[in-house]
């Protein structure tokens, strides 16, 4: 049995600090522009962090790094790294960003992915694909698809997959303008090659800055679940950055949604979802550690019961990643 203890209630006054809006300078750019992914840290919060409370040579960990900003900031600021993600299409995201790759096998492979002609290709099965996608496009993704699996160097591959990925998005019935999955009112068709094509070339570009560093810092991105022991020793790490999820998920940033399309195409596994804080309800076994969470909790509960053990149970496993990542 796992016990919270409480702690003492503190007044925090929030502060003001308009050197870190970064006003006019979009997140995504870059290296931080291969993939989209909700909820992006601003490259420049990270940057500023990195530089200020750590060293080259210091070992950073993500424990929710989602599509590797942090790891990215870390790579290019000669700083070790350690990210965890539950979300095996963010893993893969961040893999790419910080993995060197020979620009011009890139683009020769590129070259020979869209000349080739497949016969053998398999479409994926799962629940409403028709609904998703235009039976021509289904067929030119699943071609693509086919493609990409067969590529044997798993960097080439892994960096064609999430071109495949952003691919599989924009050809889709989806709005494009929604991290939620929603079905466009109007669906313009596209040339699924071609938006592959731009994407990659795009890719390749931006990623080619790593090759042109000297790079010293090693980077380890693992598909992990923070609410179990972590896989590095305590007290090994220097500084912890990271933006942790979100309490709502499949309402306010919906990590799932936005990943599910990609993830049923690229036969990844989609049972985190099960996993997110607060997915797994809690009979308040325990005491939160705040007299004023326990306070506001109280008022919800008065209005709405189930409301309110959702609010419990995201803060319940919050609070146990939160001593799990401590003791690093």
């Amino acid at each position: 049995m796992h016990t919270f203890y409480p702690l003492t209630t503190n007044s925090y006054n929030r502060l003001r600090d308009e050197s870190l809006d970064f006003k006019g300078i979009p997140a995504g750019q870059g290296l931080h522009s291969i993939h989209p992914y909700p909820a992006m840290f601003h490259f420049l919060l990270v940057r500023k962090f990195i530089k200020e409370l750590s060293s080259e040579g210091d070992l950073i960990l993500d424990p929710f790094c989602g599509s590797g900003v942090s790891a990215v900031e870390a790579l290019i600021n000669n700083r070790n790294y350690v990210g965890y993600d539950i979300n095996p299409l963010a893993v893969l995201i961040a893999k790419v960003r910080t993995t060197p790759i020979s620009t011009e096998k890139a683009f020769n492979l590129l070259e020979l992915i869209l000349k080739e002609d497949v016969k053998d290709y398999e479409i994926p099965k799962f629940p409403n694909i028709e609904y998703w996608f235009d039976e021509d496009v289904i067929e030119e993704l699943a071609k693509l698809r086919a493609i990409i699996f067969s590529i044997e160097d798993i960097n080439l591959q892994n960096l064609f997959k999430v071109a495949f990925s952003e691919t599989i998005r924009l050809v889709s019935r989806a709005d494009h303008s929604e991290f939620k999955l929603v079905r466009a009112k109007k669906s313009k068709k596209k040339d699924v090659k071609l938006v592959f094509e731009t994407i990659a070339k795009r890719n390749i570009i931006n990623l080619s800055v790593l090759s042109k560093l000297a790079l010293k810092a090693r980077v380890d991105i693992q598909q992990f679940n923070v609410l179990d022991d972590l896989p590095i020793e305590d007290e090994s790490v220097d500084l912890v950055i990271t933006s942790p999820p979100y309490g709502d998920s499949k309402i306010t940033v919906a990590y799932e949604q936005f990943s599910k399309l990609s993830i049923k195409w690229l036969g990844l596994d989609d049972s985190f979802k099960n996993y997110q804080f607060g997915a797994k309800k809690k009979n308040y076994e325990y005491a939160l550690p705040s007299d004023e969470l326990s306070e506001y909790l109280e008022e919800i509960k008065r209005s709405d019961e189930k409301r309110a053990r959702d609010v419990y149970s995201f803060y319940v496993d919050l609070y146990k990643a939160i001593e799990n990542i401590s003791k690093k």
